[in-house]
Order: C-alpha cells, then sequence, then structure tokens
C-alpha cells in the first residue's frame, strides 16, 4: 500500500473511531437522556426504543475499537450506522420535524435536527467505504504513514466537533 493511500485509510478510521467513541461516551453519560431522544424519532416502536438506547453506545464504543485496530469489515460496519442515522434524521426532517435532538453527541450540546447533520453522516460513510476498498488495495505498513495518518485523523476529527460545536449554537433572532 503506498503511504499516502495508508495515510488516507489510517486518517478516515482514526477519525471516525473518535467521532463514534465521543458519540458514545456521551450517550452513556446521559443515557436516560438519550432513551429520549431514541423515542423522539418515533420509527420504532416503544418496546424496542429502550434495548437499542441501551444497546447503542456500547456498540459504537466496540465499533471505535474495532476501527483504530483495523479489524476487517469494521469501516463498511460503521458505513452502514452512520448510513442507519442519516436515514433516521432524514424521515424526521421530511416529516418537518427539525425542533428534535439528533442524539449524536452530548445532550448539552443540543443539535436540532438539520439536512447539513444528514450529509456530514453520508461523506463520513463515504469515507469509510473509499477507505475499506482502498484498504485491499495492497499489504504492508509504513510507520510515518501510520502517524501521519493519525494526526490527520485527528484534526479531521477536531474539525468535525467544531463544526458540531457551531452548529448547535442557538441562531440569535431578530426582534422589531
Amino acid at each position: 500500500m503506498s503511504f499516502a493511500l495508508l495515510e488516507f485509510v489510517t486518517a478516515v478510521r482514526i477519525a471516525a473511531a473518535l467521532i463514534f467513541f465521543t458519540a458514545a461516551s456521551s450517550k452513556l453519560r446521559r443515557w436516560n437522556t438519550f432513551e429520549g431522544i431514541v423515542a423522539g424519532y418515533r420509527l420504532l416502536p416503544d418496546p424496542l426504543v429502550r434495548w437499542v438506547a441501551w444497546v447503542l453506545p456500547p456498540g459504537e464504543i466496540v465499533l471505535a475499537a474495532a476501527l483504530v485496530f483495523g479489524v476487517p469489515g469494521s469501516e463498511p460496519a460503521a458505513s452502514a450506522l452512520l448510513c442507519l442515522f442519516a436515514a433516521a434524521m432524514a424521515i424526521n426532517l421530511a416529516r418537518g420535524r427539525t425542533h428534535i435532538d439528533c442524539g449524536c453527541f452530548d445532550a448539552a450540546q443540543r443539535q436540532p435536527l438539520r439536512w447539513l447533520l444528514v450529509v456530514r453522516n453520508i461523506v463520513l460513510a463515504v469515507l469509510l467505504i473509499a477507505a475499506a476498498f482502498s484498504r485491499t488495495a495492497g499489504g504492508g505498513w509504513d510507520f510515518a504513514a501510520l502517524l501521519m495518518g493519525v494526526l490527520c485523523g485527528s484534526a479531521f476529527f477536531v474539525v468535525v466537533q467544531c463544526a458540531n460545536i457551531l452548529t448547535a449554537l442557538p441562531t440569535k433572532r431578530r426582534t422589531t
């Protein structure tokens, strides 16, 4: 695998792992709130809401670890989960339900549903699929490429988190 390709694959996997780990840890800190967020999407029957709210955060942590350690199949699994999240958001946006929290990260950082969040998830899902296909292009590894990939992935994660914080800020309303 070439230096740039290994760097790309590593960067995408690290960024996605950090995103999943951060999302899971914030959900675990506020599990009861997260259960309400899952219910707020109105996509699952009531008996499944609690189960999904309890299974999803630990599943995201396992997925984050699999991405960090390069477990085969972790990129497509993460991509599928992101597409599932994007579909749930898109359905509610199509219903006009923009007031509910996306549930992506910390409940204190409430983010109402927006199409930008759907696009964010789809872009990351596409990058993960590209990384999965690129990873099968060749073997071998290079420490410098891995290090650069970790640094680039971490930087990408910081950019995503900054964007999340900025979009979670309340919009200033104009009064007349």
